[in-house]
């Protein structure tokens, strides 16, 4: 693997997480 794909994998998991994040924090505020 080289850096570039590390660095799509690593971008990809951060998004995932703060989707995730946002998605339970906008629920949360919204109950």
């Amino acid at each position: 693997m080289d850096k570039k794909s590390i660095w799509k994998l690593v971008i990809q998991t951060l998004v995932t997480i703060l989707t995730a994040i946002g998605t339970t924090l906008g629920v949360t505020s919204c109950l």
